[in-house]
């Protein structure tokens, strides 16, 4: 049974940053849309689906049927937390800890009988190649600086971009700089180039 969330919001931002902040925490597909319209003509049925939606668009006659379904839970993304508490039952927030959102994220789950499968972290390993592939290192200086083979780090990269869904080296770099394994204050771009 494949679990689904949809994120709907007009700010590509918001958007992009849920998106983030989900993939990292849960095995599942993610769909996002900037308006409501684009969502319904798209999906006629969401199945096992947790619908993020800007509170704007939240009482919209277009997620009616998504609110009713037994398979289905609408959750609002709120502007601040008070309106949140006092307008409904189950929110969202950007000002929430990427820990709260998926732990509302988490309790819509439990209520359609779906356990969350946590995606799979990084080794201690893993981390220290993903560190180096993002400063720019070949293969070859990776496995001199850790002292490895060269057939070891790329098992790492394969293990790495599987785990990440990230096949890019940019899109690795991006990922290590989000995630602080590279403390860009002390960077020198020089050394980049």
């Amino acid at each position: 049974m494949v679990k689904q969330i949809f994120i709907i919001h007009p700010s590509a931002i918001v958007c992009l940053g849920v998106n983030e902040i989900v993939r990292k925490q849960f095995r599942c597909a993610i769909n996002c849309y900037d308006s409501l319209t684009s969502f319904l003509i798209e999906i006629p049925k969401a199945e096992n689906a947790v619908v993020l939606v800007a509170e704007d668009f939240f009482n919209d006659n277009g997620l009616q049927k998504f609110k009713q379904s037994k398979s289905t839970i609408v959750i609002p993304i709120v502007r601040n937390i008070d309106s949140g508490k006092s307008s409904f039952e189950t929110w969202v927030s950007l000002y929430q800890t990427p820990q709260e959102i998926c732990g509302a994220l988490d309790r819509a789950f439990v209520k359609l009988n779906l356990p969350r499968e946590v995606s799979e972290d990084l080794s201690v390993r893993e981390i220290e190649v993903l560190k180096l592939v993002a400063l720019g290192h070949s293969n070859k200086e990776i496995a001199d600086k850790l002292f490895i083979s060269t057939h070891t780090v790329i098992s790492h990269r394969k293990n790495i971009t599987e785990k990440l869904g990230i096949k890019s080296i940019s899109g690795l770099t991006v990922y290590a700089i989000i995630n602080d394994y590279i403390d860009t204050t002390n960077l020198n771009v020089s050394d980049l180039i």
